[in-house]
C-alpha cells in the first residue's frame, strides 16, 4: 500500500434525500478534497472508456502501478499512482473477449496475476442476452515492460452461478436486471437478475460482488477457487448474504488484510440511494459478519458533464491504520473516474 499520510476530516450528520436507506445510521464522511487527483496522460482516450472507469486493482508488491478498466468498450490499461496523481502508462491494450463491448466491472490481483470479470448480466436497456460479457480473465504481467502477459479466459463461472440455488430464476435469458422493466421493453418485468459488479482476491479465491440479485436488503457475494476456475477441479462456491438495506447492493470489492471491503451503492433499479463502506468481517457461506463503516458524503463533488451526481464505481486501498482506511474512490460519469480520496473509520 502507497503509505501516504492519513487526513481526518469526517462529520457526523444526517442522510438526506435519500429515498432508499443504508442498513444503519452511520458517520457521512467527505473526501480529502473536493477536487479530484489530476489524472495525466489519461489511460485512456476515447472519451466515452474515459467517462466509464468501472475497475481498478494496484499490484501487491508496487502499489504504485495499478490496472484500470472500463464497462466501454474491451480493453483495459495501467496506471501510476503518485499522491495527487494518475499517470497513464502505455497504451491500453485489448481484451481478447468476442464482443465490442465486453462490459468489464470489476478488477483484482492476487500477487501474481490480475483478474477481469464481465458483469455476466443481459443488456440493461433491452433484457437481450450478452453472453460475450460472462468471461472472467487472468493474465500475469511482465514488470519491466508493463505489459500483460497471455490473457487466459474463463466462463466456467456462469455455469456455477446457473447451478446455485441462491441464483434460480435469476440468470439465464430474459433475466432482466432490477425489479422495473427494462427501459426498451416495457412489455417484460424485472427479475432481479445476474450482474457482477466487482471482484476481490483474497487466500487463493476470487470474490465476486453482486448487484443482482439483491432481495429483501441482502446483496450477495459469490466465492471460487481462484486456480479451479481457470486450470480445472473442484471451484468449491460459497454464497455469502450482507445485510445492507433495501434496493442497495455491491458496486465494488476489495481486500484489505484480513477483510474485504465492499462499496454499497442502488441497485439496479438505480433508486437515489447513498454510497457507503462496508467491512466484510468474515466470508463463506450464509449469511456474514459485515458492518457499515461510513457513507460518502459527495455533496460537493464534481459533476458529470450532463450535470448529473458522479456514481462511486470502483475502490483500491491505498492506506491502513488501526484507526482509519484510506481509499481511493473512482467514479462512473466522473472524467478519468473523477479521483476521490477518502478516509474511513474502521
Amino acid at each position: 500500500m502507497i503509505a501516504f499520510p492519513l487526513r481526518r476530516v469526517i462529520i457526523v450528520g444526517s442522510i438526506a434525500g435519500c429515498l432508499c436507506s443504508s442498513a444503519f445510521a452511520v458517520e457521512r464522511v467527505k473526501p480529502e478534497s473536493p477536487s479530484p487527483w489530476q489524472v495525466s496522460p489519461p489511460a485512456f482516450s476515447k472519451e466515452k472508456q474515459r467517462n466509464n472507469i468501472s475497475g481498478v486493482a494496484c499490484a501487491t508488491d508496487a502499489p504504485d502501478f495499478c490496472l484500470v478498466v472500463t464497462d466501454e468498450g474491451n480493453e483495459a490499461a495501467f496506471i501510476r499512482l503518485t499522491e495527487g496523481k494518475l499517470e497513464g502508462v502505455g497504451t491500453p491494450f485489448p481484451l481478447p473477449v468476442a464482443s465490442k463491448e465486453f462490459d468489464a466491472e470489476g478488477a483484482t490481483t492476487d500477487g501474481k496475476f490480475f483478474y477481469v470479470v464481465g458483469s455476466h448480466s443481459v443488456k440493461r436497456k433491452s433484457c437481450d442476452d450478452h453472453p460475450a460479457n460472462r468471461v472472467v480473465l487472468r493474465f500475469a504481467v511482465d514488470r519491466e515492460q508493463r505489459q500483460p502477459g497471455p490473457i487466459k479466459p474463463s466462463g466456467d463461472l456462469w455455469g456455477i452461478l446457473e447451478n446455485l440455488p441462491e441464483f434460480a430464476g435469476h440468470a439465464g435469458s430474459r433475466a432482466c436486471l432490477g425489479d422495473d422493466p427494462p427501459k426498451q421493453r416495457h412489455d417484460l418485468s424485472g427479475r432481479q437478475g445476474v450482474n457482477i459488479e466487482g471482484v476481490a482476491a483474497k487466500d487463493g479465491r476470487l470474490y465476486f460482488g453482486m448487484r443482482g440479485p439483491a432481495i429483501k436488503g441482502a446483496a450477495l457475494v459469490v466465492g471460487v477457487d481462484a486456480k479451479a476456475l481457470f486450470d480445472g477441479g473442484d471451484a468449491k462456491p460459497s454464497v455469502s448474504r450482507l445485510a445492507v438495506g433495501e434496493k442497495r447492493a455491491i458496486r465494488d470489492l476489495t481486500a484489505a488484510g484480513a477483510d474485504l471491503l465492499a462499496l454499497v451503492g442502488p441497485d439496479d433499479d438505480e433508486r437515489n440511494c447513498s454510497y457507503s463502506i462496508f467491512r466484510i468481517e468474515s466470508v463463506g457461506q450464509g449469511a456474514v459478519g459485515a458492518r457499515e463503516l461510513a457513507v460518502l458524503n459527495l455533496d460537493n463533488a464534481p459533476l458529470s458533464e450532463e450535470s448529473e451526481p458522479i456514481k462511486p464505481e470502483a475502490i483500491t486501498l491505498l492506506d491502513a491504520n488501526s484507526s482509519r482506511y484510506r481509499l481511493l474512490v473512482l467514479s462512473d460519469g466522473g472524467e478519468d473516474g473523477a479521483p476521490l480520496v477518502f478516509d474511513i473509520p474502521r
